[in-house]
């Protein structure tokens, strides 16, 4: 039997044979033993003390919870009595959600009850991370691209780092293009692990990645190293393209990065002259005041060079309705509801209103559907949601449900998504634990965990694979899955009709049904591909790669990637270092698990990364406590003197929060407040991509260190 880990988003497969505690997961493949720590114990995880086994309700002040156990009956009872209050008060669009569906292991099943509630107030963390890779992926391609690792044989990391336990899969296959003889090019200005196995490390500044790849753009055009068949048949908007390059030389971009302007050259006919180069995907390309023209530029360089369904492949969505466009049914939201969608003006590229600049290609496609490329084709803005919830809105927003997400620490400015939280009528948190989010909540419903449920995936639209997972624990105490929330809920809310299966099995065989498939046959088979559209097919307006993109000159953006400083503090006497946020530890997940003794071992404290010269000025100490302040805020880390962190700047750790701590606001969210890196920075627009307006945590803000 086999099974999926979402202990973190690498989605390792494993194997699993034996009972109860005693199940050992293993790779799949022995010679591919892509598996961390987190999986082989996996006991010690679900069964963690602070586990959350009972639907609780604060009986306290919001805030400062005070906790009673309740029966599940009475929550959803209590819950949709609330809900159905704020919706005539207020209308159902005052009501938001903000999940991850890997967490939770259903795609599209929140938005079909939002869908059907009437409103179309939706976030994902997805936001930051993957999910507006694939809407800058889609205005150039139609689709996202997925990187054929085993034909790779040049391959171009921005920031990533792999290690066995960072993403051991994808650190198996670096493994093996390696050996084969791949070229490794990394940009980072850190010396990572993945760095010292490079041919080529490029250390730039923070936060100058989009300058880097127009630079490299400029150089294969003017050199004649794009491939010109490709691009004459397939593309369009070369010439503009050309134009906006030549004003990225190597000698200006070399002085915008820090590096040689030789390196430039050297490392952009590498890239241009390999027969099968790949550019893995990467969340530091996700959190920059740059991001989609960094994106674009990615998107650019895989299309002019050829790559693209060679190395690089564009498959689009499954050509048979299923999965979780069976889900959805935003046919049952009214226009005008999504017409309401928050931050749709400001920042339409995720939203309704710019999802549906695909609908005709779409159609010339044979599909009789847009489709919601990961979860994040029509969702609200984030910054403009939070601001909403605490009255700075077109409309007030009074309920909201964190799913599967600790979202006050998912986005930045931290303090004000707890505002946001404070001033709503109705909060709920689908969690395992009690974060700081669902300190915050009236009612906390106790989560699943993925081996405690089956699962018939992919959890969102994004690559046309047909995924499973098994079950091989029971869900500990009353845990429940999401979708029998939701359809406890639908029930009580007169939405029945909606959510006709009694429960995830019936859902189960009714998306596989449109595939020809039962539960039975398709869960001995970890994946296996759904039928695309043929490759070449461009589900773009104009059915090309669109090096120019008319979906952004729709918008109202720059149809061209560019490069602009990040805006921020000048005050350098003030703020001399500048910050890189949001890193992942191999120990820790996002924000989870530092709750977990043996992975807390490796990981005691959140560490500040600071370069020898820089902790002397400071005098700062190693293992010293300090402080790390930027204009919007600041927080308490412990230094870490190290060599490989560029002078000048700061690494801060994503994420941090002390479980073992006091809850409740008052002691900082379980000291979340005093660590989380989201306390830093800003979520006002001069600090969003403009285009997709999302924070900028990588480059540009300066910050600050005193010893305490």
């Amino acid at each position: 039997m086999h099974s999926i880990c979402v202990f973190c988003d690498g989605g390792c497969t494993l194997s699993v044979d034996g009972e109860g505690e005693r199940v050992c997961p293993k790779p799949v493949s022995p010679s591919a033993p892509a598996i961390c720590s987190k999986a082989t114990r996996w006991a010690d995880i679900r069964n963690h003390a602070g586990r959350l086994t009972h639907p609780l309700k604060n009986v306290g002040d919001r805030g400062e919870p005070k906790w009673e156990e309740i029966g599940w009956d009475q929550a959803l009872d209590e819950i949709a009595i609330r809900l159905r209050a704020i919706i005539d008060a207020y209308g159902p669009e005052s009501v938001a959600f903000s999940e991850m569906p890997l967490n939770h292991g259903f795609g599209g099943i929140t938005r079909r009850f939002m869908n059907h509630l009437g409103t179309p107030n939706y976030i994902t963390a997805l936001d930051l991370c993957m999910g507006n890779t694939a809407q800058v992926h889609r205005a150039t391609y139609g689709w996202f691209t997925t990187a054929d690792w085993a034909s790779a044989d040049c391959i171009v990391y921005f920031g990533q780092n792999r290690g066995p336990e960072l993403w051991p899969r994808e650190y198996r296959n670096l493994e093996a293009a390696l050996a084969r003889g791949a070229k490794l090019i990394v940009v980072d200005p850190r010396v990572t692990e993945t760095a010292e196995l490079a041919h080529y490390h490029l250390r730039i500044n923070y936060g100058t990645d989009a300058a880097l790849v127009l630079s490299w753009i400029n150089v294969i055009i003017e050199e004649g190293l794009y491939d010109r068949e490709f691009v004459e048949a397939q593309t369009v908007g070369f010439e503009e393209l050309a134009t906006r390059a030549a004003d990225y030389p190597p000698e200006r971009v070399a002085a915008i990065c820090g590096i040689e302007a030789i390196k430039i050259r050297e490392t952009a006919r590498v890239y241009a002259l390999s027969e099968a180069a790949i550019i893995p995907w990467g969340a530091t390309a996700d959190m920059q005041r740059n991001s989609t023209s960094l994106l674009r530029g990615q998107c650019i360089l895989r299309a002019i060079c050829g790559f693209l369904n060679k190395s690089e492949l564009v498959y689009g969505p499954p050509l048979r309705t299923s999965l979780s466009e069976l889900l959805y049914d935003y046919a049952a939201l009214p226009q005008a509801q999504k017409d309401k969608q928050i931050g749709a003006d400001g920042y339409p590229l995720f939203s309704f209103r710019g999802n549906a600049l695909y609908d005709d290609a779409m159609r010339r496609a044979g599909f009789e559907f847009t489709a919601d490329i990961m979860a994040s084709s029509c969702m609200a803005h984030p910054p403009s949601l939070f601001a909403a919830m605490r009255g700075e809105g077109p409309y007030p927003i009074k309920a909201f449900f964190s799913v599967a997400n600790n979202t006050v620490m998912s986005f930045a400015n931290m303090q004000g998504i707890v505002d946001a939280l404070l001033n709503q009528d109705l909060v709920v948190a689908f969690e395992a634990n009690m974060t700081p989010t669902a300190q915050l909540s009236d009612y906390v419903l106790p989560g699943d965990l993925w081996m405690e449920r089956d699962v018939a995936g992919p959890v969102f639209d994004i690559a046309p694979v047909i995924t499973t997972s098994n079950a091989f624990a029971e869900p500990l105490g009353e845990c429940r899955g999401w979708y029998d929330v939701v359809k406890g809920l639908a029930d009580r809310l007169g939405m029945s009709d909606a959510f006709p299966w009694r429960n995830a099995r019936e859902l189960f065989e009714y998306r596989l049904a449109a595939l020809g498939l039962t539960w039975e046959d398709a869960r001995t088979n970890p994946a296996f591909a759904a039928e695309t559209p043929a490759f070449g097919s461009f589900l773009t307006p104009t059915g090309k790669v669109e090096l120019a993109s008319s979906v952004l000159a729709a918008l109202g953006y720059d149809p061209l990637p560019y490069y602009e400083p990040p805006a921020g503090s000048t005050a350098r006497e003030s703020r001399p270092f500048e910050i890189f946020a949001g890193a992942r530890e191999p120990a820790s997940y996002n924000t989870n698990y530092h709750q977990i003794a043996f992975l807390r071992e490796r990981e005691p404290e959140p560490l500040l990364f600071i370069h020898p010269d820089d902790a002397k000025a400071c005098g700062v100490s190693e293992g010293a406590a300090v402080r790390v302040s930027t204009d919007h805020g600041s927080i308490k880390l412990v230094a870490h003197i190290d060599e490989r962190q560029m002078e000048g700047t700061l690494r801060i750790p994503h994420g941090w929060w002390k479980p073992e701590t006091k809850p409740g606001l008052a002691a900082g969210l379980s000291s979340a407040l005093a660590h989380n890196d989201g306390v830093l920075f800003s979520d006002d627009p001069w600090n969003l991509d403009p285009e997709q307006g999302l924070a900028n945590l990588r480059g540009g803000i300066r910050a600050s260190v005193e010893p305490l």
